[in-house]
């Protein structure tokens, strides 16, 4: 990234030593502007997002420090630059529009209250593609401070956020595609493998908890597990079709060929092989959140006939 060396006030990075506690100073420096533009009566965006343990400050360090190891190595084996500047940014705002929260006030009748509650939901589960806007004002908080972001970097940061989340084309249909630019593939993995296998399912876990998703239902058909898409998400919420269990089947048929640079797909290959502790992992979920024994056999069998159709091994 190019900044304007004539300008006194520069972005601060975080650097590969920083603690999550440091991260989260300098998040306050950084990026407090883009979560404080509305007046909340109860706890700031900016106090959610650093106290949130699934997608906030925690998760957003984990990333950036992930894509610096893996820059590292990229670096290492292709002796290009990479963008450490890029890549915090983008690791800093790709889950930011989860906390544009509703504004709560006490007055707010049951109804209004339920409306707001699905308006936040919404902001959750559409947040790749609103973040865009928080981008650009994020951006324009930064230049009235002097610090000065080239039209062609806010274009890659944009386009990352965007995208992030793109899974693989059965999954996403031509909703979202892979980056482009190797820094946004580098944050793109580093999303995917910024925690091992099994926290990775327990983080995503600790997000259906605050959407208020079942872990799972039986009545989801064969065929609608099958066919599931992200593209088609909100007609699943409407008629009751998606459950977690649906979304860690789709993040175990994410494999390491969904990442088209060579080095990127060789890291997943690491990380993904350890799947069968995810799967063990998602059973265990289960049996801690009081499934029978008869359900939990039937998510076991559900899982083997699922990457067995996708021809998926680990």
């Amino acid at each position: 990234m190019h900044l304007d060396s004539k300008k006194k006030n520069f972005l601060k990075v975080p650097k590969i030593k920083d603690t999550l506690v440091t991260y989260k100073e300098i998040a306050r420096d950084n990026i407090i502007s883009i979560f404080q533009l509305d007046d909340y009566s109860k706890l700031s965006p900016f106090e959610a997002f650093l106290e949130n343990g699934d997608h906030g400050a925690e998760h957003t360090y984990n990333v950036f420090k992930k894509s610096l190891e893996i820059a590292e190595a990229v670096e290492k084996d292709s002796a290009v630059s990479i963008d450490k500047e890029l890549l915090y940014m983008m690791s800093a705002m790709h889950d930011s529009w989860r906390f544009r929260l509703p504004i709560y006030k006490e007055w707010d009748t049951e109804k209004q209250q339920q409306a707001k509650e699905n308006k936040r939901k919404k902001s959750e589960r559409e947040h790749a593609r609103y973040g865009v806007a928080q981008v650009k004002l994020w951006i324009k908080k930064l230049k009235e401070k002097n610090i000065m972001i080239s039209d062609e970097d806010q274009k890659k940061i944009e386009d990352y956020v965007l995208n992030h989340d793109f899974f693989n084309e059965r999954l996403e249909w031509d909703r979202y595609h892979e980056p482009v630019s190797l820094e946004w593939q580098i944050v793109r993995l580093a999303d995917r493998i910024s925690v091992p296998v099994g926290e990775e399912i327990k983080r995503y876990r600790e997000t259906g908890k605050r959407l208020g998703t079942p872990y799972f239902k039986k009545n989801i058909t064969w065929k609608e597990r099958i066919d599931f898409s992200f593209v088609n998400m909100w007609e699943y919420i409407k008629n009751k079709t998606f459950d977690e269990f649906t979304f860690f089947l789709a993040l175990l048929s994410q494999v390491p060929w969904d990442f088209s640079h060579p080095l990127l797909a060789e890291i997943y290959k690491q990380w993904w092989s350890n799947k069968d502790q995810a799967i063990s992992c998602i059973l265990q979920i289960a049996e801690d959140e009081s499934y029978n024994k008869e359900d939990i056999q039937k998510m076991k069998l559900l899982i083997n006939a699922y990457l067995e159709y996708f021809k998926i091994h680990f």
